[in-house]
């Protein structure tokens, strides 16, 4: 049977439909994309470790290129999902982001999607990434960018606080916006190196706001490595390597 480990971390996803999150046109050219660049960056090998896998939405983008494949999420529903799907082609674990339950270095990539807006203590959890990847692994995340045009216009005519400073903004009791200097910044500085960046969030609100256009427009990862260094997307996907 998979392995379980028991383990704290934050379950505002339990007992969730999260499935449903990712219906309508909107969402699924953002799912859509975001598969894409977890593909691409994924290159395959050893092992691999999912933090936040959820019901296994990305599963398909590195199950089966890596010879062992980890999903970790602490709500139970969702992990059992996603163990239908997959089986004991995975193992699944109930953990801590700060306390993985896996060895120093034996991890070759670890993927973490719409996980590091829910974490107060972003460094960390870096921190605890960067123990258990192997020399030369490779970090795939994502997080809430403050400084996009949306804040940056409020910010302007007096309606919300300054999307420049580097200190993380609490939208609310559950999302946090970062600064992407300061993520750069800590990623440096615990011996990262960035190897790709992709912004993604503006097509899929155009599309749904006109469906119609989600007939017309693919998902373009030309477009979001593109946007990427700019810094500016409601979302910044970051490709690092462990230094």
């Amino acid at each position: 049977m998979p392995k379980h480990i028991d383990g704290l971390s934050w379950k505002g996803y339990e007992g969730q439909d999260y499935e449903q999150f990712w219906v309508g046109p909107g969402k699924r050219h953002l799912d859509a994309l975001e598969r894409a660049i977890a593909s691409h960056a994924l290159p395959g090998g050893g092992a691999v470790t999912e933090i936040g896998a959820g019901f296994g939405r990305l599963g398909g983008c590195y199950v089966g290129k890596y010879r062992t494949s980890h999903m970790v999420e602490p709500a139970s529903n969702l992990r059992a999902i996603a163990e239908s799907t997959y089986g004991d082609a995975v193992q699944y674990h109930d953990a801590a982001a700060e306390r993985l339950p896996f060895p120093s270095g034996s991890i070759d990539a670890v993927l973490m999607v719409r996980v590091f807006h829910h974490i107060a203590g972003p460094e960390a959890v870096l921190r605890e990434i960067h123990r258990v990847l192997a020399p030369g692994g490779r970090l795939v995340f994502n997080f809430s960018n403050k400084r996009n045009p949306r804040r940056i216009a409020r910010y302007v005519l007096g309606r919300g606080p300054s999307p420049f400073t580097p200190d993380m903004e609490q939208y609310d009791a559950a999302l946090i916006g970062h600064s992407p200097a300061h993520v750069e910044t800590m990623l440096a500085h615990i011996g990262f190196d960035i190897v790709e960046r992709y912004g993604v969030g503006f097509t899929d609100k155009v599309i749904e706001a006109v469906p119609a256009l989600g007939r017309v427009f693919a998902p373009s990862l030309a477009l979001a490595r593109a946007i990427g260094p700019l810094n500016i997307a409601p979302a910044q996907f970051v490709v690092a390597g462990k230094r």
